[in-house]
C-alpha cells in the first residue's frame, strides 16, 4: 500500500488530501514535498478540508467469516435467503462495514498528529455493501474547537464511505483529537 499523499484543490477552494498512487513521487500536502515521517497538526488542519482513505476490497471469504462469528444473520451468510430478501447476494454486516472504514480511513489517521478519541461517533448505515465490491472513505472536516487541555484541539470529521459505484452507503459523524504544535 502506498502511503503517499497528494493535494489537489476542489470546489469552493477546499483542500482535498488524497493518497498518491505512484509512490516515486511522495507525498505532498497544500502543494509542498513532505517527508514521510511528517503529520499534520491540530492547527494545520481547516474546516472544509478533506481526505480520500485508501480504497479497500469486499473480500467475500473474510465478509463470510466475519459474520459467522459476529453476526450470523441470514442476510450475511445464505446468498439464497439474501435473494429472498429482495437482496443482489450476501452483504456485510453493519460492524464489518464500519470495520472496512477504518481500514479505509487508516492512511487519513496516519498523516495526522490523531490521538486515541473513540468519542460522539454516529453511524448510518445507508445501502447494502455487497462481497466482491470496493469500500473508499472521503472526509470533510465540519469543524474545530478547542480541547481542555492545551495540548490537543478537537476536529469534527463527516466520514462517507462509498462503494465502488460511488454510492454513498454509510456514513460516520466523529470527533477526532488531534495533538497540536
Amino acid at each position: 500500500m502506498n502511503s503517499g499523499w497528494g493535494h489537489h484543490n476542489t470546489i469552493a477552494g477546499k483542500r482535498l488530501y488524497r493518497p498518491r498512487q505512484n509512490a516515486g513521487q511522495g507525498p505532498f500536502v497544500r502543494g509542498k514535498a513532505m517527508t514521510a515521517i511528517e503529520r499534520l497538526y491540530f492547527e494545520d488542519v481547516a474546516v472544509g478540508d478533506q481526505f480520500v482513505g485508501a480504497t479497500v476490497a469486499v473480500e467475500r471469504e473474510e465478509l463470510l467469516w466475519f459474520a459467522r462469528n459476529f453476526d450470523n444473520q441470514p442476510m450475511h451468510t445464505d446468498p439464497a435467503a439474501a435473494r429472498a430478501m429482495g437482496l443482489e447476494d450476501i452483504i456485510a454486516p453493519g460492524c464489518y462495514t464500519f470495520a472496512l472504514n477504518s481500514k479505509s480511513i487508516h492512511v487519513i489517521w496516519n498523516r495526522l498528529h490523531f490521538l486515541p478519541s473513540g468519542r460522539d461517533i454516529a453511524l448510518c448505515l445507508l445501502k447494502p455493501l455487497y462481497a466482491g465490491g470496493t469500500l473508499t472513505t472521503y472526509v470533510e472536516i465540519g469543524g474545530k474547537r478547542e480541547s481542555s487541555k492545551p495540548v490537543r484541539g478537537w476536529l469534527d470529521a463527516k466520514v462517507t464511505c462509498r462503494d465502488g459505484d460511488d454510492r454513498a452507503i454509510a456514513t460516520v459523524d466523529a470527533s477526532w483529537l488531534l495533538k497540536r504544535r
